[in-house]
């Protein structure tokens, strides 16, 4: 590296930091992917940029060009989705509802994951303020989960003493998508209004993405947020919610 200059050897020193913090979110921490796709895509444009200023030849130019055309459309089309995310990550002031819908996590065996804590913790105060509401659980069971993530959760509330006659599971739902389609079938089975007011419970950062499909699906959505232990982890996912988001607009609910 002896004859490049010393910006694209902070260039190049970059890209390898970018590399490393990539590689150890992907294989350390368990729930990072959306960040070690970042730091290897950040990895893989600070080379770029490096690799093409060393030259002034015409290609280079051009590519420089592209790679910060990159960062100045892509930044903006980020924070489109990006803020609306982090503003329903607030909830909704209204906090009532005859219905709440709890969105499932992972289950690691049997066992709720801190994400799906999270959430169970916040509907339980919930339903102490909504005493007369009906809450319906809904996960079905992935890979690694001995049980539903209705289940796990289910079996959570009533080792802490919920009145079980209030909780209908939604067991077979794979996305989120899911999660709302089939609990509205049964609120609706169940001689609920799927046009009034739906509580939806979730961690934050998935709130807006909810809210969005739900709306759609013609319900009123009032948004109960679950925060998140790890702001780290809250980061990580606020940003894989953005990306959701574009798939959404540009793909459909489904």
């Amino acid at each position: 590296m002896h004859d490049l200059t010393r910006a694209q050897k902070a260039l190049y020193i970059a890209a390898g930091i970018s590399l490393a913090a990539g590689i150890f979110f992907e294989f350390v921490p368990v729930g990072y992917r959306m960040s070690a796709l970042v730091f290897l895509a950040l990895a893989i444009w600070l080379a770029l940029f490096a690799l093409f200023s060393r030259r002034n030849t015409r290609v280079s130019r051009v590519m420089r060009a592209l790679l910060a055309l990159a960062i100045v459309i892509g930044l903006p089309l980020f924070l489109v989705a990006e803020i609306p995310v982090l503003r329903d990550a607030r909830g909704s002031e209204d906090t009532t509802a005859p219905w709440l819908i709890v969105c499932g996590a992972g289950v690691n065996g049997s066992t709720p994951s801190r994400s799906m804590t999270d959430r169970l913790e916040r509907a339980l105060v919930w339903m102490d303020e909504n005493p007369d509401s009906t809450v319906i659980l809904s996960g079905g069971q992935g890979p690694g989960e001995d049980v539903s993530e209705a289940q796990a959760m289910y079996d959570w509330l009533a080792e802490r003493g919920v009145d079980t006659a209030r909780l209908l599971l939604e067991d077979k739902s794979a996305s989120s998508y899911e999660n709302l389609v089939n609990s509205l079938a049964i609120i609706q089975a169940n001689g609920g209004d799927t046009a009034g007011k739906i509580a939806i419970l979730s961690s934050e950062y998935h709130l807006h993405r909810l809210g969005w499909m739900a709306k759609k699906l013609g319900c009123q959505p009032v948004l109960v947020p679950a925060r998140t232990t790890k702001f780290s982890l809250f980061l990580n996912y606020a940003i894989r919610e953005a990306c959701a988001m574009w798939r959404f607009w540009l793909l459909g609910m489904k």
